[in-house]
């Protein structure tokens, strides 16, 4: 009996000792597992992160271009083409937006995703400001009252194309470039001299009645002055001034061969000196006009006048002109 027994207990120690290295496997296993590096899982996630955002981007990026089209092309859309273009991008904006909203990033990625939904919902506060402002300028709002609310979108899409550039910088490197997203291309455009013409050719355009207006929207010395605000303003000592002149047509009929003027007073060649050129414009139109060669006294307070011929039949003449006091020293 006791010999018969022998292999039975054998065979049992045998299927413990399986039994018992089975789990030493399985245990040795779990714990190989458990202190691998977590990079693996993290990258895929990420690189998952990056494949849904891409196509949001890329839509904002067609958003921005889309905006852009609309206001060069302003003048030669219909007031209601330029509100449904811009309610239509108004509402992709809002759309790409949700998308965006609506991902969940990886935990290593919540930084930037916080500043991709920033970068699109100050896009999208943007394209609803300027198709609220277009609409005031197209409905008979005097374009002075709607200048800062266009002006405000420029600084909403300088707002969010810093916001990318910050959210580029906090994504890792994943093998893909992020691509360049910019929707202020024009930093001038919205300016507040520059937005005024805009605005007011965009209600000339609108109207059947013939409108000349010729303006001067801005103009930069050189040498430039050390302190913009100041009044006289202070110009570095130079043997000549020369300008560079914005000069727009902002009515609804070309405008041919108008002279563009500067006139300092006093100069080291008399009591007044002037340069000037000729211009031809279209509606809507802005062109620098350079000149050059005036010749101030130094240390002796100096009248700059600039100015452009009021167009034939011009009833607004107040933005044919601007003056300003300087001193060069």
């Amino acid at each position: 009996m006791a010999l018969a027994s022998r292999p039975t207990r054998w065979r049992g120690r045998r299927w413990l000792l399986l039994g018992a290295f089975a789990t030493l496997v399985v245990l040795a296993v779990n714990a190989a597992m458990s202190a691998r590096s977590p990079t693996p899982a993290r990258e895929l996630a990420e690189q998952s992160y990056l494949d849904q955002i891409l196509p949001a981007i890329q839509q904002s990026t067609q958003e921005g271009m889309d905006v852009a089209t609309v206001r060069t092309q302003a003048l030669k859309l219909g007031a209601t083409t330029i509100t449904d273009r811009l309610h239509q991008v108004a509402t992709s904006a809002q759309r790409t937006l949700a998308q965006v909203r609506n991902l969940t990033p990886p935990r290593s990625l919540q930084t930037a995703h916080d500043l991709l939904i920033a970068t699109l919902a100050i896009r999208a506060e943007g394209v609803d400001g300027l198709s609220a402002a277009m609409a005031a300028a197209m409905s008979g709002h005097a374009a002075t009252e709607v200048v800062p609310s266009v002006v405000d979108v420029g600084r909403d899409y300088d707002a969010a194309d810093r916001a990318y550039a910050l959210f580029v910088k906090a994504m890792p490197g994943l093998g893909v470039p992020l691509p360049a997203s910019v929707w202020m291309t024009d930093p001038s455009a919205y300016t507040d001299p520059v937005v005024a013409v805009f605005l007011a050719s965009l209600q000339a355009a609108a109207s059947l009645t013939p409108v000349h207006d010729a303006s001067v929207v801005l103009f930069i010395t050189d040498p430039l002055p050390v302190n913009p605000t100041s009044n006289p303003q202070v110009l570095p000592i130079s043997k000549s001034l020369n300008l560079q002149i914005v000069v727009a047509d902002v009515g609804n009929q070309p405008e041919k061969n108008l002279t563009v003027t500067a006139t300092i007073a006093p100069s080291t060649s008399g009591p007044t000196e002037m340069v000037r050129d000729f211009v031809d414009l279209v509606p809507g139109q802005r062109r620098t006009v350079k000149l050059g060669g005036l010749r101030p006294q130094p240390g002796v307070p100096t009248t700059l006048t600039v100015k452009i011929d009021a167009a034939p039949g011009q009833v607004n003449v107040a933005d044919t002109t601007k003056t300003i006091a300087f001193v060069m020293q």
